[in-house]
């Protein structure tokens, strides 16, 4: 079943395609093509210090330093992967076709008939959406099925995942946009980090979190949203007494790995440890190795073995802390170290077209979310997940807690800022999977 809501995913994406063929829809989708036409010609250190005077004429712009550039190098991945590899057609076995109802078998590719080789970049580009759409089906089921510990809970939330309009409208063949992409990043980085903190031993799995972040941050600007929810659920952990060396070392490893690579990136570069809005999860990771400091020492150190002074130790070293780390913002702040919030940050905390910066205030999209909006993109699942969260409690798993600070920040950032409605197309289809029959 799995399987089948991934194919039925892509296939409902694929509807541009067949009504208007392989063309690449509105604005933005075609620079983000302009882009993956030049990258791969160039390369990326051609790339990397591209000035493009054709992007906001007469000024222009330095498109190397202010792209995402993470969907292209997807999407030109595939394209040579593609060039690679001999041309084949192929028919899906009678068995495969017979195992799905005869009014779903529509819904597989070619109707049963695939073919694989060499495309055009401009076909590649096409499809990407709609590959990662079904990516994307899949990575939310395996999110649920961590978070829920029930398999039925999983293809319950994959069936919603593929049809709702929340994640169809960036994920359609021809919205070559950044969203297509980084959702299923966003996806599997959530996944990931549930898996890495389900048993103290399951911390590896925190490198290809790390990783999974590191995509994310390289393919969209909301990979902030990433960085500051698994911050905010390791934190919360923690508060509640779950801290154990799985945990701190499936953090440190996320953050020391994704850190490190979405600082590798150009239009990134210091501002996870320079941009006020990602300095939640810096100070969670600081957090995170005074803990340690004070359990080595605590196994180290003889006179800390009662509980009492253990605690008082560890609240002087802490206090230290803090005043040393007071001290150290308040030199770097003096200097100039800290960057401000960014116009679209300060968006989601302010009253609309008071952001400071005119471009950001004068797009619909950073509009606050209306009702009707709600109503359209997420549908009736909105009611049955906001009831799906109150059977979030009856787990073992740490990741328990996950979809429930997901769905509240969520909610919040979509209501200030209607292009972040995309967000919650995951968690509504991830919470309402308890609800419906089946899913616990």
């Amino acid at each position: 079943m799995v399987a089948y809501f991934c194919l039925w995913a892509y296939r409902i994406r694929m509807s541009p395609v067949h009504d208007y063929g392989y063309l690449i829809h509105e604005f933005d989708p075609w620079f983000n093509f302009r882009v993956a036409q030049y990258l791969s010609k160039h390369g990326w250190f051609k790339f990397a210090k591209w000035y493009d005077y054709m992007s906001w004429y007469p000024i222009g712009r330095p498109i190397g330093t202010t792209t995402y550039p993470g969907m292209q190098f997807a999407s030109i991945w595939i394209w040579n992967v593609l060039k690679s590899t001999p041309k084949m057609d192929m028919e899906l076995p009678l068995w495969f076709l017979h195992s799905f109802p005869k009014r779903w078998r529509t819904f597989l590719p070619g109707h049963g008939h695939m073919s694989f080789g060499p495309m055009k970049l401009n076909d590649v580009c096409v499809l990407t959406p709609a590959w990662f759409g079904g990516f994307a089906t899949l990575f939310l089921v395996l999110l649920t099925i961590e978070a829920s510990e029930s398999r039925s809970a999983g293809v319950a939330a994959g069936m919603v995942m593929a049809i709702i309009p929340a994640h169809m409208m960036r994920s359609s063949a021809g919205e070559y946009d950044n969203e297509a992409v980084a959702v299923t990043c966003f996806c599997a980085t959530f996944w990931l980090w549930c898996r890495s903190i389900r048993t103290p031993r399951s911390w590896p799995w925190g490198v290809l979190a790390g990783l999974a972040y590191f995509s994310a941050a390289a393919t969209w600007g909301g990979y902030i949203f990433v960085n500051n929810l698994i911050g905010l659920h390791a934190a919360v952990l923690v508060a509640l007494g779950q801290y154990n060396l799985g945990l701190y070392l499936a953090y440190t490893l996320w953050y020391a790995v994704g850190t490190t690579g979405a600082m590798l990136i150009p239009v990134i570069g210091w501002a996870p440890l320079r941009a006020m809005e990602q300095m939640p999860s810096l100070l969670v990771f600081v957090v995170f190795q005074l803990l340690q400091a004070c359990d080595i020492a605590r196994h180290r150190v003889k006179g800390l073995a009662s509980p009492w002074k253990f605690c008082l130790f560890r609240v002087a070293v802490f206090a230290a802390a803090a005043l040393a780390g007071a001290g150290v913002c308040f030199t770097l702040y003096r200097s100039g170290h800290f960057a401000p919030l960014g116009a679209r940050i300060r968006g989601l905390f302010l009253k609309h077209k008071k952001t400071g910066n005119p471009l950001v205030d004068s797009v619909a999209e950073h509009s606050a979310t209306s009702s009707q909006a709600y109503a359209q993109y997420l549908g009736d699942a909105r009611y049955v997940a906001a009831l799906g969260l109150l059977f979030c409690w009856h787990q073992q798993t740490p990741a328990k807690l996950f979809p429930v600070l997901y769905a509240a920040v969520a909610y919040h950032f979509s209501a200030k800022m209607s292009r972040l409605m995309i967000i919650c197309g995951p968690i509504v289809s991830r919470t309402q999977s308890f609800v419906l029959p089946g899913g616990r």
